[in-house]
């Protein structure tokens, strides 16, 4: 077998790549050794090369000690069958400080979600189109399923309602490449208006461009990415910002990375980890509608085992939350943005811009208290899913009170675990609706 015979060379490359060329942190460093695709490879789909396994068996003591999970794993709870995480206010503190600056909220209203829980392994995602080979992995070190892009792939959801003129757009990146000295694939990520062609038509596999589109195309260095943005009405470029080299995205390699999309009619913003990488107040077309995410992974000299694209958690909101006009004048706010590690309490760092407003808020009127209430979907078990949501309220509260200097007699909290559903607990988007907090005015 080729590979086989080059693993010797190989191993030895790999480990120069990851102990002494790209500067990563300690913990991506073992995502990044660690991410093995577990596919049931098809025809079309190689395994991982050898080379990964290598390096990853001679590491294990290492990053299993990194890595550890906790004795008493909480079956099914809210999503999915997970260790709960560790909910001290060290790490919750930690977390959203990381994300300081960032701004960004997403719509009220899910209209589409999908985390591939439940796709089979091996496969494209049940009405997805695609005109290559990328398929649902798992990752070791990595919570759920991903989808692997396939090189020279362009992939399109299954998604067929449109999102609105104002709406938002999230999910996490994996970029896992063995950089060689030679250019890997650009990985281009974007949203377009399929017009009258059905949002998973043959035709937008040879061109994603539609009545309307724009994307982001991310080109990896090893030290950095040279990004660039353009936007097109049907075939005609309607904004192009060039490449620029970013040093940021260094740090998004061998690790998940948390993208967000903000479209506000023409306006346009985009961030990463947190870093907001674009607001383009006339980015986007006026007409038409847009109604797809795309992805779409270039050609390279590399091999497919040496280049590892991820996406996966996927969700799409309407609306533009109006978090003072729902608190002060309706007297109660929901919100699906503030995000929690599954089975656990902790907050995830994205959920920053979230509770960043709702302490704008509450600073702005400082006669107001409100009652902190956890929901959960309706996996796992009742009882438990009841403890997490007030777990989860009582964790919110925290922040407020620790980030934001919030009066802590001025919050309450409670939980109301998966009896008070707001959308179809049988759908991935109803799911995501009912994994919310609320902010009720008292």
């Amino acid at each position: 077998m080729k590979c086989l015979q080059r693993t010797t060379a190989a191993i030895a490359a790999a480990i120069g790549i990851v102990f002494g060329i790209m500067p990563l942190p300690i913990q991506a460093q073992s995502i990044l050794n660690k991410i093995k695709n577990r596919a049931e490879q098809t025809a079309t789909q190689k395994v991982l090369n050898e080379t990964d396994k290598a390096v990853s068996k001679g590491m294990d003591k290492a990053i299993e000690s990194a890595t550890a999970k906790p004795d008493g794993n909480t079956p099914g709870t809210d999503g999915a069958s997970a260790a709960p995480g560790p909910d001290t206010a060290a790490n919750k503190q930690t977390a959203i400080h990381a994300f300081s600056r960032y701004d960004f909220v997403p719509g009220d209203s899910v209209l589409y979600a999908n985390d591939f829980s439940g796709e089979a392994i091996g496969e494209l995602p049940t009405g997805w189109n695609s005109n290559g080979s990328s398929v649902v992995v798992s990752l070791d070190g990595l919570r759920g399923q991903w989808l692997r892009m396939a090189q020279r792939t362009v992939v399109l959801t299954d998604n067929e309602q449109a999102f609105g003129p104002d709406f938002t757009v999230e999910f996490d990146m994996v970029l896992q490449i063995d950089f060689k000295g030679w250019l890997p694939p650009s990985f281009k990520l974007g949203l377009l208006a399929s017009g009258a062609e059905s949002t998973t038509a043959n035709k937008l596999l040879s061109d994603p461009k539609g009545d309307k589109s724009f994307y982001l195309e991310i080109s990896p260095l090893s030290d950095a990415a040279n990004l660039m943005l353009e936007s097109y009405e049907k075939y005609t470029r309607h904004f192009y910002s060039p490449p620029n080299k970013n040093k940021v995205a260094r740090s998004w390699y061998g690790k998940s990375s948390h993208v967000a999309i903000q479209v506000q009619k023409e306006r346009l913003r985009l961030w990463v980890d947190g870093e907001k990488l674009y607001d383009v107040p006339k980015g986007i077309p006026k007409d038409g509608q847009l109604n797809q995410l795309f992805f779409q992974l270039g050609s390279s000299p590399y091999e497919d085992e040496q280049i590892g694209v991820y996406v996966g958690n996927i969700k799409i909101a309407r609306g533009l939350p109006d978090t003072r006009h729902k608190l002060v004048e309706e007297g109660r706010f929901s919100t699906t943005g503030i995000l929690f590690d599954t089975g656990s309490a902790t907050i995830k760092p994205e959920s920053a811009g979230v509770l960043k407003s709702i302490a704008a808020v509450l600073t702005q009127h400082p006669d107001i208290r409100v009652h902190i209430v956890g929901h959960t979907d309706a996996v796992g078990d009742d009882a438990a899913n009841q403890a997490l949501s007030e777990r989860r309220a009582a964790a919110v509260k925290e922040a407020l009170q620790a980030q934001h200097q919030i009066d802590g007699a001025r919050l309450e909290a409670s939980g109301k675990g998966e009896v008070e559903p707001v959308a179809d607990n049988q759908t991935a988007a109803g799911r995501a609706q009912n994994r919310r907090v609320e902010f009720i005015k008292l």
